[in-house]
């Protein structure tokens, strides 16, 4: 086994090289995305429901539901009954309030629209019953056991409309939400331990199976899981190398031309370098921007490329890991398939 080395405490203190949300988040929407592990959850939520089964439950994820991609990590509908939606999180963020806002308006538009329900006929609707949840794997101190959009947003005013989320920490011992629970953490400590993602990828893994932690998940993905937890990885950490450079050129020159024109007029200094630091934030602010969305862009095609290639991800997931439209990785994958044919 390679020797174990900690990360450099100041890229874990600004959240540098160590497990990103999104990786996580991918892993918890493709685990309860299987309607055999959903049941499961519904079941920890609503214990008293007996009756409940695997064909009762469709999943209704939304995917890059809002302008900057946001989407919301899974979307359960229980029969035409109940509606529930969870977003899992590490880190404590009362916004979560209002995203489940707009996820439940989506998740609603989009079960009209199924059903061809026709909200101006003038006759009263049925809709399933919506339930709210984050599942919180991070520290718990300070961390509410339920959160309310009236009362975090707008305290002390009239209750006109209000939405709740409840928060669970963990279940009971070896129910599949402590299992995920317990996954989060491991994936937490081995992040943190190697500076090969690979490595820690891997032991994730391991370590989950010889726990029967996700086992038969993980046992029978196991390949898929480590290549989406890479490949997420290295996206993430090339594009923040880019764009840390981008910004350091970028300032660079700023600081030449302003010393060039300070020079030529002393007397005018303190105008000019207001004027000049101005103009350098825009202009910074500009082509971090471009470079963000290329090197965005960029990298989800290369690494879609790579997961085409190496594994055998459907092309759906591989668009949902990287944040490419389905179409986009369908066309790569059609290029993929004829550079093949002509190589033969």
């Amino acid at each position: 086994m390679a020797k174990k080395a900690p990360f450099n405490k100041k890229d874990v203190a600004t959240g540098g090289p160590p497990m990103k949300r999104q990786i996580k988040a991918v892993v918890f929407t493709d685990f309860f995305g299987d309607p055999k592990n959903a049941i499961l959850l519904y079941r920890f939520l609503h214990p008293e429901d007996v009756l409940a089964t695997e064909k009762d439950v469709q999943i209704t994820t939304l995917e890059n539901v809002l302008t900057d991609n946001l989407q919301n990590d899974l979307g359960i509908l229980v029969g035409d009954k109940l509606m529930i939606l969870v977003e899992h999180q590490e880190k404590w963020d009362s916004n979560v309030a209002f995203r489940s806002f707009f996820y439940l308006g989506h998740s609603y538009n989009e079960y009209f629209k199924i059903h061809n329900i026709d909200l101006h006929s003038g006759k009263k609707i049925r809709v399933p019953k919506p339930e709210l949840y984050v599942l919180f794997t991070g520290k718990k101190k300070n961390v509410p056991k339920r959160i309310s959009l009236h009362d975090e947003y707008f305290p002390g005013t009239k209750k006109n409309f209000d939405l709740v989320i409840d928060v669970i920490t963990d279940g009971k011992p070896g129910d599949v939400v402590s299992q995920y629970v317990e996954f989060a953490h491991i994936c937490k400590e081995q992040y943190e331990l190697y500076h090969d993602p690979r490595i820690a990828a891997r032991e994730i893994v391991r370590i989950c199976i010889e726990r029967n932690i996700l086992r038969e998940y993980l046992l029978s993905k196991e390949k898929e899981v480590v290549d989406m937890m890479i490949s997420l990885f290295d996206a993430q950490e090339v594009q923040e190398r880019f764009i840390s450079r981008i910004k350091r050129e970028t300032w660079e020159e700023a600081e030449k031309s302003t010393e060039a024109r300070l020079n030529k007029d002393f007397s005018k200094r303190e105008a000019q370098l207001k004027k000049a630091a101005e103009k350098a934030a825009e202009k910074a602010a500009e082509k971090t921007a471009e470079a963000v969305e290329k090197a965005k862009l960029e990298e989800a095609k290369t690494t879609a490329k790579e997961l085409l290639a190496n594994t055998q991800l459907s092309i759906d997931l591989i668009a949902s890991s990287v944040r490419l439209p389905v179409a986009e990785v369908e066309k790569l994958a059609k290029v993929a398939r004829r550079r093949a044919r002509s190589n033969d």
